[in-house]
């Protein structure tokens, strides 16, 4: 029993550290928006309104 659990210990670690990054990757910093284009104003005329 406890060869099997010193056995796993090196995956288990290896799991956790995985998860960690995808964690860090997808959770804590979220895609910005790919195909977002910056909003422009109009500009008025002199005499329009």
């Amino acid at each position: 029993m406890i060869i099997v659990a010193v056995l796993l210990l090196p995956v288990l670690s290896a799991l956790l550290y995985g998860l960690d990054q995808v964690e860090n990757r997808w959770v804590v910093r979220p895609p910005g928006a790919r195909h977002a284009r910056p909003r422009r104003r109009r500009r008025l005329g002199a005499g329009r309104h």
